[in-house]
């Protein structure tokens, strides 16, 4: 499939920098420390590329960003890592469609990585999947997928009786991951998983995504883990999630109500960003991207104090996420 021809506002790099920004993406945001001018450039129809649709932890609703969800584009194929809620409307947004995807990586099944899963595969549907989708993840996704098309049950039944459609079961293969190893290869990519550390699930996910010109590992939801540093090792990219905690104090304090052990589970299943610093530099990446922010909708924690985190332990290139960030 070919990628739409699209205006993309770039940002160079110094040790801290963002990159491409969709332009008129909502709620931009001031680029990160040390960035050059933006300029207007045109998305390449080749190569291998990451494109953040969500970069909120949540399940928050903010309109400066959706929950997590990532694109990886290969020569204009799109693969799918995570679909939070406002996935769907940031890929309209990016001028991706459902239909167009090869692929969707879920990490694990909290609702602010696949809460779009049942609207997904429906939008897909409709549009018209020329092979299918291969949908990965740990179990139980393939009650989670029988439970997408239950619920637009009525809708497809209609719309395969007065238009003719195929049923939508024969569009898609799904794969439970419980292993580390190999979980997809076609002539563009091949994929590892890794299992990542983030309680109380017993199976969450990272994955490395290998093309011929980049390597890309995605951690997911995690503690700081030696499976994740050992499947990011000498990537060119790792797009790790990130929290700051006089961050989350402050959220936390605005919040009308407050579940008693919130805060525990907040720090019991996630990664500092200096300790994603820590993971980048002992796995010898060349670039971190901060994701899945927490928080991600206080204002008053900038692009600069999370680099700053990260760079306490990180001496190369490291990017702040953005929803509809390209790089």
């Amino acid at each position: 499939m070919a990628l739409q021809r699209r205006t993309i506002l770039g940002a160079g790099f110094g040790m801290v920098g963002s990159t491409l920004l969709l332009a008129g993406a909502a709620g931009a945001q001031t680029a990160a420390a040390h960035a050059d001018a933006a300029q207007p450039v045109g998305l390449p129809d080749s190569g291998t590329h990451l494109l953040l649709l969500g970069t909120m932890a949540g399940p928050v609703l903010d309109p400066s960003r959706m929950m997590a969800s990532q694109a990886v584009i290969v020569d204009g194929a799109v693969y799918l890592v995570d679909c939070g809620y406002g996935t769907i409307l940031r890929m309209i947004e990016a001028g991706l469609r459902p239909a167009d995807v090869k692929a969707i990586f879920v990490t694990h099944h909290h609702s602010d990585h696949n809460a779009d899963y049942a609207n997904l595969v429906h939008l897909a549907w409709i549009q018209g999947i020329e092979d299918r989708i291969v949908s990965i993840g740990p179990p139980p996704f393939q009650a989670i997928h029988d439970a997408a098309l239950a619920f637009h049950h009525e809708d497809i039944r209609i719309r395969i009786e007065g238009t003719g459609r195929k049923p939508i079961e024969g569009y898609f293969e799904v794969r439970e991951v419980t292993e580390p190893g190999l979980v997809y290869e076609d002539d563009k990519i091949r994929v590892t998983a890794a299992i990542a550390t983030h309680p109380p699930f017993s199976t969450a996910l990272g994955f490395r995504f290998e093309t011929p010109d980049r390597s890309i590992v995605f951690s997911g939801d995690t503690v700081a883990s030696e499976q994740i540093t050992a499947l990011a090792e000498g990537a060119d990219v790792l797009v790790h999630e990130a929290m700051y905690v006089p961050g989350i104090d402050a959220m936390l304090a605005k919040r009308p109500y407050v579940p008693p052990k919130l805060r525990d589970f907040l720090m019991d299943g996630h990664t500092t960003a200096e300790d994603a610093g820590r993971i980048a530099a002992q796995a010898g990446v060349a670039t971190l991207v901060l994701t899945h922010l927490l928080p991600g909708d206080q204002p008053q924690v900038t692009d600069e104090i999370w680099a700053a985190e990260a760079a306490k332990e990180f001496d190369g290139r490291i990017v702040v996420g953005h929803d509809l960030l390209l790089l």
